[in-house]
């Protein structure tokens, strides 16, 4: 997928793989992600599905704050 153009369509089904994934390593955290990506579907104007798109980034950036610190919470006990 590094050649792809990163369309709609694929951008939701990485979501939807991340999110199976997620729901894995943290289940609680499965059920927020699916909420974020559903407001990105359906027909809203550009500037709503912007908003959402951006609300979506920053779950997802918090999310990975939080893998992170889990890492580093590892490497210090390991």
């Amino acid at each position: 997928m590094a050649g792809d153009v990163l369309t709609d369509d694929l951008l939701r089904l990485s979501l939807q793989r991340l999110s199976q994934e997620v729901r894995k390593d943290v289940p609680e955290l499965g059920p927020a992600l699916a909420r974020h990506m559903l407001g990105t579907c359906g027909l809203i104007p550009a500037h709503e599905r912007a908003e959402r798109y951006a609300e979506l980034g920053q779950f997802l950036l918090d999310l990975g704050n939080l893998y992170l610190a889990e890492r580093a919470n590892l490497l210090e006990e390991g």
